[in-house]
């Protein structure tokens, strides 16, 4: 049930797991997540904050003032409906399952129409050493 919850989580936090996937082994990942303790980049569930989120795309992706205020809406209103859901007992697993895939979706879809040419190609990137490193997690897991 715990690893169920994690999956849905990454998927749609699909930004998040991107961010995982370009840091640096887990021992060195723990002594940042000490150091930012109490400074909101970590929320529920070990996943990163909006901020840190947009400070790491604004950093990969060398986002512009304009992007940065737009990515950062995205996030936050991403982040909002999807504790939302998380948050929402009425709902079975398969149905917040869905809700949270369709936001992952509506996210990354938002994100790339403000991306030029180039930062898409790498953002798709990170989006596929995501996936890789869920399906590598879920074989793990069986």
């Amino acid at each position: 049930m715990k690893n169920l919850r994690s999956i849905l989580v990454f998927c749609i936090f699909v930004f998040s797991l991107s961010v995982f996937a370009a840091q640096p082994p887990a021992s060195q990942d723990q002594d940042k997540q000490s150091d930012h303790a109490g400074q909101g980049h970590r929320q529920q569930g070990n996943m990163p904050s909006a901020e840190a989120q947009l400070k790491h795309f604004t950093e990969v992706l060398n986002l512009t003032d304009e992007q940065q205020s737009k990515v950062k809406s995205i996030l936050e209103d991403t982040h909002k409906q999807a504790h939302a859901v998380m948050d929402d007992k009425s709902l079975s697993q398969e149905d917040r399952h869905a809700k949270l895939t369709s936001l992952h979706n509506a996210a990354h879809a938002k994100m790339r129409e403000i991306l030029t040419d180039e930062q898409k190609k790498k953002f798709d990137d990170m989006q596929q050493k995501m996936q890789d490193h869920m399906h590598s997690q879920e074989n793990k897991d069986k």
